[in-house]
């Protein structure tokens, strides 16, 4: 595991540090805390929670059971969460985001695609290209 990564074995939960850098794939079996500005140039998969700290870069494709995507972040590819996902204010998403279970979208993202079994909360003004049909959307002000 890289140095950048510290492991909280109580918990299973592995801490990046603010303003890391993964030039490879990175593959986490628990949770995983990531701090501000930090930068992925490929995927990133978590089996358990992804915390993913403000003004963060992904250039490939995330997948966890729940995600917390946090303010000024970039993402390139498509976000995948099995469960929850939350993405805060002015999140650029290039590709599809797809929540097995609720998603909320908060003011200032750019989203491509959106999917969401259960529901789909939209705060504020978002800029969402297409949202599947069947999925049930709220709206509401901020």
């Amino acid at each position: 595991m890289s140095e950048e990564l510290r492991h909280h074995e109580e918990s299973n939960t592995y801490i990046a540090r603010k303003r890391s850098y993964f030039e490879n794939d990175i593959n986490i079996d628990g949770n995983l805390i990531v701090g501000a500005g930090s930068g992925f140039w490929k995927d990133l998969h978590v089996r358990g929670t992804l915390k993913l700290g403000k003004g963060s870069s992904v250039k490939g494709n995330i997948t966890a059971d729940n995600i917390v995507i946090g303010p000024r972040s970039e993402i390139k590819g498509n976000v995948e969460a099995t469960s929850d996902l939350k993405i805060f204010d002015r999140v650029t998403v290039d590709g599809s985001v797809t929540a097995g279970k609720t998603m909320s979208i908060r003011p200032g993202c750019t989203v491509g695609f959106v999917r969401a079994s259960e529901a789909l909360e939209l705060i504020g003004q978002v800029n969402v290209k297409e949202i599947e049909t069947g999925t049930k959307v709220i709206v509401r002000s901020e």
